[in-house]
């Protein structure tokens, strides 16, 4: 849950340039395994990406058996710990036989480029019942994964309670929201909600005593969950967020991201429940707390997005991208307001 204390959305207008990429010598013998050449590597960077997240660009390997693709993050140096994090995070699905996600296929690093199994399937508009259902039980199945300490897997993970766990989480907000302190109205409503957070927590302090931990998401929105062509499962892709977590949380982030209404929310938590290993009586408490945090998380991200934006927008896509991004911000600021009155 600890953010990055610098965190940036890059359009890909703004990537760096993949033409000085450089392998070493480690990274070499990687791309070999795969069945490509660093020419290969370099011409496959030169081409248009078939889709692009907030910082990384996927690239499709063109007649590789099976499908493979790169996963290249926009600006290597800054976010090199998404990159290292995802593969270690992948790494740890595989030992643990986690089925809902890519099979890593190789990492390249100081180059920051990821391949993995190319996922044939789609994501999905409007989640049905039996979709949810679906992804319940991956969910279940992921968070059946145990850690003692919270944190990202390649910092130094901390001892200590889900009320540490939140609190950590709470001052963090704070110190990212300092440089929004001018604009009145946004921040003067995430600290109420952070104030609310805070005493409904205490209110329940039960709820948030547990030493437990598990992995999480954290970023469980339509756009990574695709639904495979071949048995029309679940598969969670875009790790880099992922962490040791409350999994509380992490379906705390499926609803807001995920736009679920009542009636889903209650379809997803019937299965979700009913195939958790272990009885948590107090999960409820916890999701009604996290469900405000979320939301003051993701008002803090499009903050930084539109504080970013550049003056002179160089496509439509980048001035359409912009604009959507202050419609959730308006849309997420009247969602905020109501559950803290």
């Amino acid at each position: 849950m600890r953010a990055n204390m610098n965190e940036h959305y890059t359009f890909s207008g703004e990537t760096e340039s993949f033409e000085e990429l450089a392998l070493t010598e480690r990274e070499g013998r990687t791309i070999e395994k795969l069945g490509i050449t660093p020419e290969d590597l370099h011409k496959l960077l030169a081409t248009h990406p078939f889709a692009e997240g907030s910082y990384a660009l996927l690239f499709e390997l063109p007649g590789h058996s099976p499908n493979i693709v790169a996963k290249a993050w926009k600006n290597r140096g800054r976010d090199s710990e998404r990159g290292a994090n995802e593969n270690m995070v992948l790494r740890l699905l595989r030992i643990r036989r986690f089925k809902n996600a890519p099979k890593l296929r190789g990492y390249l690093q100081p180059s920051t480029i990821l391949f993995e199994e190319k996922i044939e399937g789609e994501t999905v508009k409007e989640f049905d019942k039996d979709q949810i259902e679906r992804l319940a039980l991956a969910l279940a199945d992921l968070h059946s994964i145990e850690l003692n300490a919270y944190g990202k897997p390649l910092t130094k993970r901390r001892k200590g309670t889900r009320m540490d766990y939140l609190l950590d989480g709470i001052e963090t907000i704070h110190k990212i929201a300092e440089p929004f302190a001018s604009q009145t109205e946004a921040t003067d409503l995430i600290n109420q909600s952070l104030v609310k957070i805070k005493n409904q927590a205490n209110k329940a302090p039960a709820a948030f005593s547990d030493t437990n931990f598990t992995l999480i998401h954290f970023d469980l929105s339509k756009n990574n969950i695709i639904y495979a062509k071949e048995d029309g499962d679940p598969v969670i892709v875009d790790w880099e967020q992922a962490s040791a977590g409350d999994n509380a949380m992490d379906i705390a982030k499926l609803f807001l991201k995920s736009d679920f209404d009542a009636s889903q929310k209650q379809d997803f938590l019937n299965v979700y429940k009913s195939n958790q290993i272990k009885d948590d009586p107090h999960f409820h408490e916890r999701l009604n707390v996290y469900e405000i945090f979320v939301l003051v998380n993701s008002l803090i991200w499009r903050l930084g997005v539109l504080r970013d934006q550049p003056g002179q927008m160089t496509s439509d896509n980048e001035a359409q991208f912009y604009d959507r991004v202050q419609v959730n911000f308006d849309k997420e600021i009247g969602t905020l307001k109501a559950l803290i009155s």
